[in-house]
């Protein structure tokens, strides 16, 4: 109802005959024509030549062009302009009867009735509509959404991006237990962390026994291929005999 109103104020404003868009496509098409050349045969034929290379012709009894424009969109094209610039210089009697503003106010001439709200409308006496069963689809049904192609694919893991980590030891935000140089924590002096109080802890005696045992063990000599080799033609001789 109110875009109906506003189309209605708007259409009472314009003082042409053509709608404004159609005008505005109309002005291009004239600047266009200036690079064609009509001649005509004297029964509102013409031939129209553009830019003295493409070869067109025109007939404005019939409204018609051989690219068959004029015939498709309602609008002279600028080979058409050029030879109603021979006969004429108004546009309007040459535009589809589509694009005249009295048309355009017909469309816009009936108005909606305002509606009163839904406490104000007539109840019925049929019993109210229900709604379908639930059919269950064959296959595993899906546990999430389909989701649109901008949205951010579903998070597999939590980051922690802003969260605030706290030390147990002085109570602190911005650090935690190992990095806490009060005493107690990881860096204090004196006192040392997991990782280095394991790597101080001197390996046991039997450990230090069995490592010097196999450093001081010789090397296993690998068997020569040469003994292989000579066995085998041993006993390719054998059988040769």
């Amino acid at each position: 109802m109110v875009r109906i109103q506003e189309q209605r104020d708007k259409s009472d404003a314009w003082t042409e005959h053509i709608c404004p868009n159609i005008s505005k496509k109309l002005n291009t098409y004239i600047k266009l024509s200036e690079n064609c050349s009509a001649i005509s045969n004297g029964e509102d034929k013409f031939k129209v030549m553009y830019f003295d290379v493409h070869r067109f012709t025109v007939n404005l009894n019939e409204k018609t062009r051989s690219c068959r424009y004029w015939q498709l969109s309602g609008l002279p094209c600028p080979h058409a302009i050029v030879c109603i610039h021979h006969k004429t210089n108004s546009l309007d009697d040459y535009v589809a009867p589509c694009f005249r503003v009295s048309e355009f106010k017909k469309m816009y001439d009936h108005c909606l009735n305002p509606v009163n709200g839904m406490p104000m409308w007539p109840k019925s006496r049929r019993a109210a509509p229900i709604a379908p069963g639930y059919i269950k689809m064959p296959g595993r049904p899906k546990k999430e959404r389909k989701r649109e192609f901008h949205e951010k694919p579903k998070a597999t893991r939590v980051t922690k991006v802003g969260t605030i980590s706290k030390c147990s030891v002085c109570k602190c935000s911005g650090h935690n237990k190992t990095t806490c140089k009060e005493p107690g924590g990881g860096q204090a002096s004196g006192v040392q962390t997991p990782q280095l109080r394991s790597a101080c802890v001197p390996a046991p005696p039997e450990l230090i026994v069995q490592e010097s045992q196999q450093s001081t063990a010789p090397p296993r000599k690998r068997k020569s291929s040469s003994n292989r080799n000579v066995r085998f033609i041993n006993i390719f001789q054998l059988f040769a005999s």
